[in-house]
């Protein structure tokens, strides 16, 4: 027999889910690549658009090199100068209703200025990597270790993403140049889960089972799309509890590309982007 939760467990409850939230957001970022990009509007389909590209990001260390791990695609004909990183803001984060958001809570990515970054590209998948010293990060942000913090998780497990769709925005400010009407959006984060599809049950030529897995995006969760999502991790959630709850998870894969008019997200395994970081870093020690 169903029951109702109550009072206490719902908060419990609530206060988990923010806190695993709250953790997902420390070892992510946006990446906006500031490199125009003419082609498909992702907010307005069938309709052509000049605009920059943006994915998602998952700070990373390799022993002692530090890094920022996305999707290929969104450092398209890039720089590192050519990129703005948005890091988890620090304080007290109120949550608000999509409705609520104004100009007021829009920060803009901080341009990555250091001369020592450096942008790697993975010749045989759609990843990418841009290392940075430990000092560039931002005070809220935290390094996952991807020589231990790991998982190929099997089918059916459940596993969760955190990043910044493009259907997760609202227009803040509206610009006429030289008559071209310019419309700056922002972006807030949003989160996807779903069970690990191990091969797709349509035609496809860009699935490899031993590189990928699939994972259904919830549309009713967040958003029609999960254009944005580009580069962000998935992560898996053990089921044994410890006797002190905290958010505990693992790097399960980096999200790239979808099927399905983005009903089905298609992810590289983790075993497999670290075959990429230990080709740039050797193996670590």
């Amino acid at each position: 027999m169903n029951r109702q939760m109550s009072e206490k467990e719902l908060l419990m409850m609530n206060h988990a889910n923010e806190a695993s939230r709250r953790r997902f957001w420390m070892h992510t970022v946006a990446v906006i690549n500031s490199n125009r990009v003419i082609g498909p509007d992702p907010f307005n389909r069938g309709k052509q658009a000049d605009a920059e590209e943006f994915g998602t990001g998952l700070i990373a260390k390799w022993a002692d090199r530090h890094f920022i791990l996305t999707a290929k695609h969104v450092l398209k004909d890039a720089k590192p100068s050519d990129l703005r990183i948005f890091w988890c803001p620090g304080g007290i984060i109120e949550p608000k209703k999509p409705e609520e958001l104004g100009k007021g809570d829009v920060l803009d990515g901080i341009p990555l200025t250091d001369a020592t970054s450096k942008i790697h590209l993975c010749d045989w998948e759609d990843l990418a990597m841009i290392t940075v010293p430990p000092e560039a990060i931002g005070e809220n942000a935290e390094f996952v270790d991807l020589t231990k913090d790991w998982i190929d998780p099997p089918p059916g497990e459940r596993v969760h993403c955190f990043g910044f769709p493009s259907d997760s925005k609202f227009v803040w400010e509206t610009t006429v140049i030289n008559g071209k009407t310019e419309k700056n959006l922002a972006i807030y984060p949003g989160t996807f889960e779903g069970e690990v599809i191990a091969k797709p049950s349509f035609l496809t030529d860009d699935f490899s089972e031993e590189l990928h897995y699939l994972v259904p995006f919830e549309r009713a969760a967040e958003g029609k799309h999960p254009h944005g999502y580009s580069g962000g991790a998935t992560w898996w959630e053990s089921d044994k509890m410890p006797i002190v709850w905290h958010p505990n998870f693992k790097f399960a894969g980096t999200c790239t590309s979808c099927y399905k008019n983005g009903g089905i997200e298609q992810v590289i395994k983790a075993s497999v982007v670290r075959k990429f970081v230990e080709e740039v870093f050797g193996k670590a020690v």
